[in-house]
């Protein structure tokens, strides 16, 4: 098989990823208006588990005021600790697959307040 690597587990320091496929960050933009995740949002990245995926990367998260106008995206709230206890949903839907998960962390530039 030309590809043999890519379906074999990878070590990054202690963390052991199943195989090398992939998803990278995007924005998935189906967050709350107040940027906390959904069960459309988890569901999104459990289905990406349930296929094999060894690492998904959430992507267009912010760290941002959510009273920025990066809200109209719906991109996750990292800004608030209200979202912990949604990332660990999140991560233990994708552990149960055997799956690992992280996030992007992103500023929104331009998208966002002067002053926010």
């Amino acid at each position: 098989m030309a590809f043999e690597a890519m379906f074999q587990p990878i070590q990054i320091g202690k963390l052991t990823i199943r195989n090398r496929v992939l998803s990278t960050a995007h924005a998935e933009v189906y967050a709350t208006d107040g940027g906390m995740t959904t069960d459309r949002y988890v569901k999104y990245y459990e289905e990406k588990a349930k296929g094999g995926i060894g690492l998904a990367i959430c992507g267009g998260s912010s760290s941002v005021a959510i009273d920025s106008p990066q809200g109209w995206w719906k991109s996750v709230n990292l800004a608030t600790d209200r979202i912990i206890p949604h990332f660990q949903n999140l991560a233990d839907a994708m552990h149960k697959h055997g799956a690992k998960i992280m996030i992007q962390i992103t500023h929104m530039g331009r998208r966002s307040r002067w002053d926010g």
